[in-house]
């Protein structure tokens, strides 16, 4: 009993800290879909690329180009900054990018769709330490341009397959695979014996030395099942095809394209997306929102999710996601949830935290944004949620410096009378079978 109650104290005390504080900036990034997200390790900072908001038809011909700051320990606040000003980045859809260089701080932007068709190169180089744009000049066979890819990046190389162009029945779709070296900038090609015929619209994720392809599709609904996965051996520059199976039938997720997918303590975590068919008038959310799939034993499994009611899990897809530490920064893209809305963007940047035994997810709302409560990670120089660690002891720390104990206290006395009521009610509180 004890250490249950300790468990909702400890708990509770997160939450209040989750939406005590503020995600701050004076730049409101607009909602959007087919950008681009990179994590900047050394900096601390989500840049996030392009990408457009579909009801608008004439947008501004020039990207978004910003960043989320997640170094927090000498402030209160998470900040968007904006760049847009000094990254002259005509306005790229659809594109990858990733973090490469001798050095590794260099964002490279590549394939995608331009919205000026008289745009014509496709590869950008930006330098995150100057804030300067440039065109790399490339040696090689330079590939066809498409959109749908999902790349992930080797001992500076960036691996890029299949893709495709146009859309619907006159849908061009690739095989191609190609790597495009950042160092010596250069365009190379990759094995394609046992590869998929052709994929987009999928997710590709680096473990150890091995890319796993997940999900997409390979022509107009038809899907890829998610007990097949592709693996591509960089180093062999091999290819090889996996069965990946569940302890419990219906924890197979659904086949999906447009979603994404992380490396989290040896699990693949894929979020999002969508799935039609030639029997619906609309798309239609994948089944099970988020699902994992342990590298070790390829068996899936649908995580638990702490018991509240305000734990979001959005249907989404085209947006990104981006592991930091033990968090996982979902943003921006489509809800798939809802059809039939003019505007089915979303504007907000959700967190999960990941622990051994469940998922939290926070909805991270800008100043500004909206007049709803405002949230902020805990304080933390890793910001890391360690399930070992006790949450007190960081919730006193946190409390002190930002001279909201009292606020804390009332809050939490507020939650326990809560609670005891409710377990006095027998209500239990769940999170909606997605």
């Amino acid at each position: 009993m004890y250490k249950s109650l300790n468990h909702h104290y400890r708990h509770s005390i997160l939450i209040i800290i989750l939406c005590i504080l503020n995600v701050y900036g004076q730049f409101v990034p607009e909602s959007r879909v087919g950008h681009s997200a990179v994590y900047v390790e050394s900096e601390r900072r989500i840049y996030y690329v392009g990408g457009f908001k579909p009801i608008l038809t004439e947008p501004d011909p020039i990207s978004d180009f910003f960043y989320l700051d997640v170094n927090i320990p000498n402030s209160n606040y998470l900040t968007f900054s904006d760049l847009k000003s000094q990254v002259n980045l005509p306005l790229s859809i659809f594109h990858i990018s990733e973090l490469g260089g001798v050095n590794k701080d260099l964002i490279f932007i590549l394939e995608g769709v331009h919205w000026n068709y008289s745009e014509t190169n496709y590869i950008y180089s930006f330098n995150t330490k100057t804030n300067e744009l440039s065109v790399p000049i490339v040696q090689g066979k330079v590939p066809p341009t498409r959109k749908g890819i999902s790349s992930v990046i080797y001992e500076g190389k960036i691996y890029l397959f299949g893709g495709h162009n146009g859309a619907d029945i006159d849908a061009l779709y690739y095989n191609n695979f190609d790597i495009f070296d950042t160092i010596n900038l250069n365009w190379q090609v990759g094995s394609l014996i046992n590869s998929p015929v052709t994929r987009t619209l999928y997710s590709a994720t680096l473990v150890n030395g091995i890319i796993y392809y997940i999900g997409g599709k390979t022509q107009v609904n038809v899907y890829s099942p998610l007990t097949e996965i592709y693996q591509y051996d960089v180093v062999g520059n091999t290819w090889s095809l996996k069965k990946a199976t569940a302890a419990d039938q219906f924890a197979i997720p659904g086949s999906r394209v447009g979603h994404t997918s992380i490396l989290m303590d040896g699990k693949i975590i894929i979020y999002g997306g969508f799935f039609s068919s030639d029997d619906t008038p609309h798309n239609l959310p994948a089944k099970e929102t988020i699902a994992m799939l342990d590298v070790n034993t390829l068996v899936w499994s649908i995580p638990a999710f702490d018991i509240r009611e305000n734990n979001p899990i959005p249907k989404l897809a085209f947006h990104t996601a981006t592991a930091v530490d033990t968090i996982m920064f979902i943003a921006f893209g489509n809800f798939t949830d809802k059809p039939n809305r003019f505007d089915q963007t979303n504007k907000i940047v959700y967190a999960f935290f990941f622990s051994d035994s469940q998922i939290s997810s926070y909805p991270l709302l800008v100043s500004g944004q909206t007049n709803e409560t405002q949230l902020q990670l805990p304080t933390s120089t890793n910001i890391n949620i360690n399930p070992q660690q006790p949450l007190l002891s960081k919730v006193v720390i946190v409390g002190i410096s930002i001279g909201l104990v009292s606020i804390v206290l009332t809050i939490l006395a507020a939650l326990s009378i809560a609670y005891k009521r409710a377990k006095k009610n027998k209500i239990q509180l769940g999170v909606p079978n997605d």
